[in-house]
């Protein structure tokens, strides 16, 4: 490190094995982040519609059309679920549905079928 007294300034250099372990690092958190979205997209590809078919007759169908929701986005859908499960956006009824009963809902719900 490089610097005057007092300045408050200061010149890190790295080594060569230094930039290459921070570039490693880089790649890993780079890495990290591209695996977590693509398993986020992938919870809401890998839903099941047929499910979501069924779970939105039981708890949905009595105030809601499966049209009325056709070529919307399934995650934007899947937000709006969870905060309705989650108590942050009002609805008629509360509802109780797990994270994979919401990804079937809203795969069911964007099909408009």
């Amino acid at each position: 490190m490089v610097g005057r007294a007092g300045s408050g300034l200061s010149l890190t250099v790295m080594s060569g094995s230094h930039q290459e372990a921070m570039m490693k690092i880089s790649r890993l958190v780079s890495g990290g982040i591209v695996t977590l979205s693509a398993m986020a997209w992938a919870g809401t590809a890998a839903a099941d519609a047929a499910a979501g078919r069924a779970k939105f007759d039981a708890v949905c169908a009595e105030c809601h059309e499966a049209a009325d929701f056709e070529g919307e986005d399934a995650a934007a859908l899947s937000a709006s679920l969870k905060k309705i499960v989650g108590g942050q956006m009002k609805h008629k009824q509360a509802l109780k549905l797990s994270d994979a009963e919401i990804a079937d809902l809203a795969a069911y719900m964007s099909a408009g079928k």
